[in-house]
């Protein structure tokens, strides 16, 4: 009996042992970002920003891989596949992480199962933006008119299924109102409509240089007030509860050590809090944000429930 419980405490400190070399040790050569979208988006400017950052911490190259294709599901497909041995990362959204799998029950790639969470690393509120033509000028003004003219108000979003496309339906579940989805093939497209007068409203990022330009008026985000703009309220200060917003985070093939997830959870957390990176983020209209790896699990689930109520109460068909 005794010699029995001397080989277990012997084994339990050599993995000890093990797993602290192996954190020191790690890495040892240079480490692939898998981008799963083309470059120049802001899910490669951040992968960008982080990889340098990375890079200078961790002593060894943090090499940019652009995988783009099949809306992330190319990318998350191929680092799904890559050997767990911490030398594969992969950055990944709400997109290629909920909406993807939800939305293409085939895509290749279960994010839960085949890829592991190291850290969240930016979000970002979507932004309501109108035409100031339109007498639109808050979040109250707008379910006024939506409640007081059923059916008339015309919301454009980026795409049907997409983030600003959920949190529209969201919107709607939670208030109550009538108002009509026009989806366009991109946030762009929907920002020349609402220049034009063809639509009130969107729900988009794309509208930011038109917002500074007062051209366009934003009245709310999604989700937390943007620093970017301070003055605009959240949705959720209106409609109690509502909340909706993208985000990124760093991912690996699942397998991957314990001890190299944990070391890079830790240099990604200390990334998020430089100011150079928060400022650069800001530029963007996006926050920095750091979790640890069981945080980052639970918001892919608990967002992923979250989704799938809304696709289900709103029965959303995918493009």
């Amino acid at each position: 009996m005794i010699r029995t419980l001397l080989h277990l405490v012997l084994a339990a400190v050599a993995g000890l042992w093990s797993a602290a070399a192996l954190a020191q040790a790690y890495p040892s050569q240079p480490i692939k970002l898998i981008v799963p979208y083309p470059p120049g988006g802001n899910t490669d400017i951040v992968a960008r920003i982080y990889a340098q950052k990375l890079s200078e911490r961790v002593g060894q190259p943090v090499v940019i891989d652009n995988r783009g294709g099949a809306a992330g599901a190319l990318g998350m497909g191929i680092a799904a596949k890559a050997p767990g041995d911490g030398y594969t990362l992969v950055i990944g959204d709400l997109g290629s992480l909920v909406i993807g799998p939800i939305s293409k029950p085939g895509i290749g790639y279960d994010p839960q199962k085949d890829l592991a969470p190291i850290s969240a690393v930016t979000s970002v509120s979507i932004v309501v933006t109108t035409n100031p033509k339109s007498g639109i000028n808050s979040m109250p003004d707008l379910l006024a008119r939506a409640k007081a003219q059923p059916g008339k108000l015309n919301v454009g979003t980026g795409g049907q299924g997409g983030p600003g496309h959920l949190a529209l339906e969201l919107l709607r579940s939670m208030s109550g109102v009538d108002i009509v989805h026009v989806p366009f093939k991109g946030g762009a497209q929907a920002v020349t409509a609402l220049l034009g007068e063809q639509i009130d409203v969107v729900i988009d990022g794309s509208a930011m240089a038109q917002v500074k330009g007062g051209k366009l008026k934003a009245i709310a985000v999604t989700g937390p007030r943007l620093a970017a703009l301070p003055d605009v309220p959240s949705i959720g200060e209106t409609v109690k509860g509502f909340e909706f917003t993208n985000w990124w985070g760093i991912l690996a093939p699942a397998g991957m050590p314990a001890a190299a997830v944990d070391r890079l959870s830790q240099e990604l957390t200390a990334i998020a809090a430089m100011p150079d990176v928060r400022e650069r983020l800001s530029d963007l209209g996006l926050s920095a944000r750091s979790s640890t790896p069981k945080q980052f699990a639970e918001l892919i689930r608990s967002e992923t429930d979250k989704v799938n109520r809304i696709v289900k109460d709103a029965a959303i068909k995918f493009d």
